[in-house]
């Protein structure tokens, strides 16, 4: 395994693309007064992402990270997205409650320390507090699947575990001048930690395998030449 400890974490859209159908059975952002109402960012077989998804997911990550990763990563990620939801459809996968939904906004308000912090913070990246609400429950659901999906095959052994505690648990613990407590009171936090970084390695393959079966085709961002 990598010795990345960290957890998959998958960040959606906001809002969910308008189309309509074009000529030819394609699809084409649906007119609004003559007009279109958005422009496309990449095609995924007949399915588009819209560029109104990336500059969503872009905010959101101002909102979260202080910054927004390139264009093309802003991308893929959307196209991971896409994938899991489509895949996650079709298990008919149950969506989170209200009530779930509520509890991550309110670690969000904690992470920004009140309610007016976050709420100035979501003004200034154009995000209301439906949005991020909306971004939230996708995210939400988009990381429980992905566990429901690779859990069973997340294996992970007493030996691993073993050494882990060995190698990487103590000697962070000794770094920090923290007290090293015995591997009986810590096995199952590197169980699940361990566990947690299996489904990450099995997620990502599967991704990638989905999106090499895909016909995906990156258009030219606004106001490039």
């Amino acid at each position: 395994m990598h010795k990345g400890r960290g957890l998959l974490i998958l960040v959606f859209s906001m809002a969910a693309p308008v189309f309509a159908q074009a000529p030819g059975g394609g699809v084409s952002p649906a007119p609004v007064q003559g007009k279109q109402i958005d422009g496309i960012a990449v095609r995924i077989g007949s399915d588009v992402v819209t560029e109104s998804e990336v500059r969503q997911l872009e905010d959101y990550q101002r909102l979260i990270e202080g910054q927004a990763q390139s264009r093309s990563a802003v991308i893929q990620e959307l196209v991971d997205q896409w994938i899991v939801r489509a895949e996650a459809a079709t298990s008919n996968f149950p969506h989170p409650t209200a009530d779930e939904v509520a509890q991550e906004y309110q670690a969000l308000v904690k992470q920004f320390s009140g309610l007016d912090n976050l709420q100035k913070r979501m003004i200034e990246m154009g995000l209301t507090t439906d949005s991020v609400r909306q971004m939230l429950e996708r995210q939400l659901y988009y990381t429980r699947f992905l566990n429901y999906k690779f859990h069973a095959a997340a294996d992970v052994t007493s030996a691993q575990i073993e050494s882990y505690y060995q190698k990487d648990f103590k000697a962070e613990l000794a770094k920090r001048g923290l007290t090293v407590p015995p591997l009986d009171k810590v096995e199952a936090q590197i169980r699940e930690l361990l566990t947690q970084e299996v489904i990450n390695e099995k997620a990502a393959q599967w991704l990638a395998d989905a999106k090499a079966k895909l016909k995906i085709v990156v258009q030219p961002s606004e106001g490039s030449g």
